[in-house]
């Protein structure tokens, strides 16, 4: 009971203060795509058979790479379920634009970071030799699959060089098999950081390589997708304000994440709230996420009646609803059934929306940005 209250007090919250609109509008807001994680399920197995507990941690047991047939199918539910402007339904693909080169790092015996773009990860992987075709003629030709920067890599690149030169066997074992873990493992001592945090730093050393990494994952994004990214959200949730120069001069106007925690550059971060409409000193705008579908993180609840009624108060405060919903969620290649039970319930849920309010308006974030900003 006093959780239930909680969250209806936090959902109100996040809604009520700032920019508002008549409009019924909905943003899905998906973050990791392009970056890579278990690679099969031939490798999850063989982390549960080394005692690493993958099957408890949704994104080891489930995030994968998406496939040319998890865009297919995603599509076909996206193009299915129209606005009132017959626009399909779209997700805005938060994506980082490399992955680790695996074969360099080794064959420098671990000693020089080097990265592959994504486009070479596809071709690394099979039924993966679409992926990138498909995203740019329908995703992005149809406005169904719209990309926007949350990274160069999903990794921070100091803080994982110092990973896969411990002395974990498991960590190890991870690099051997081309894995980003990121997860607690049993019976080795904590790192005192998470890897998968890109913009979290501890020293001025760090900060310094960040705002090279941005700037460089800014300028890749642009020559693959052929236009810059206007918005942005970091992965983990996690940034300091020393990257929003670099940001704004790389033509990002727009953060997504209204909720940022900011490093102390300590090993420590700060909550720092934004609301809707919000500026910074770069006069870039922030929103807040409002509602959260997530089927892959507990597969058995009532992701449509939840999210219905979260949409439900973000209309009512004039608020447009922005959909949490990690790339996880989408993907097949450890379990089938997890894409599918996603897009099942995904296909309820626009279908749900499109009948409660049929004047309801799909938007990818730049779009919402222009929007708020317009203000």
């Amino acid at each position: 009971m006093i959780q239930s209250i909680r969250k209806t007090l936090t959902s109100n919250y996040v809604c009520f203060r700032g920019w508002s609109t008549k409009r019924k509008i909905v943003v899905i807001e998906s973050d990791d795509w392009g970056a890579i994680r278990m690679p099969s399920r031939e490798v999850y197995d063989q982390f549960m058979a080394k005692g690493v507990p993958a099957n408890t941690h949704y994104f080891a047991k489930n995030d994968c790479l998406e496939s040319n047939s998890d865009l297919e199918l995603l599509f076909e539910v996206l193009s299915s379920n129209k606005d009132k402007n017959g626009q399909p339904a779209v997700i805005t693909a938060n994506a980082v634009v490399a992955n680790p080169d695996f074969e360099k790092i080794a064959a420098s015996n671990r000693k020089e970071y080097h990265y592959e773009l994504i486009t070479d990860t596809y071709n690394s992987y099979p039924n993966h030799d679409k992926v990138f075709d498909l995203w740019k003629k329908e995703g992005i030709g149809q406005n169904m699959l719209y990309p926007q920067f949350h990274g160069r890599e999903h990794i921070n690149v100091a803080s994982w060089m110092k990973v896969i030169n411990s002395d974990s066997p498991i960590e190890n074992f991870a690099f051997e098999n081309k894995t980003l873990l990121g997860m607690r493992i049993p019976n080795e001592k904590p790192f005192g950081f998470n890897y998968m945090a890109a913009f979290e730093y501890f020293d001025k050393e760090q900060q310094l390589q960040i705002e090279e990494i941005t700037a460089d994952g800014l300028q890749i994004f642009e020559k693959l997708f052929g236009f810059k990214s206007k918005s942005f959200i970091a992965s983990c949730g996690i940034q300091g304000t020393h990257i929003d120069s670099v940001l704004a001069a790389n033509g990002v106007e727009f953060n997504q994440n209204g909720h940022q925690f900011r490093p102390d550059g300590k090993g420590g971060v700060k909550a720092d709230q934004k609301f809707w409409g919000d500026t910074n000193e770069f006069n870039q705008t922030y929103w807040r996420r409002n509602a959260t579908f997530e089927p892959s993180r507990a597969p058995h609840e009532d992701w449509v009646t939840k999210c219905m009624a979260e949409i439900d108060v973000a209309f009512r405060w004039g608020k447009p609803a922005v959909i949490n919903s990690h790339r996880v969620n989408y993907s097949s290649g450890i379990f089938e059934e997890n894409r599918d039970n996603t897009l099942r319930l995904l296909n309820a849920l626009l279908k749900a929306i499109t009948k409660k309010w049929p004047d309801v308006e799909f938007m990818n974030s730049q779009q919402l940005g222009e929007l708020v900003s317009s203000k």
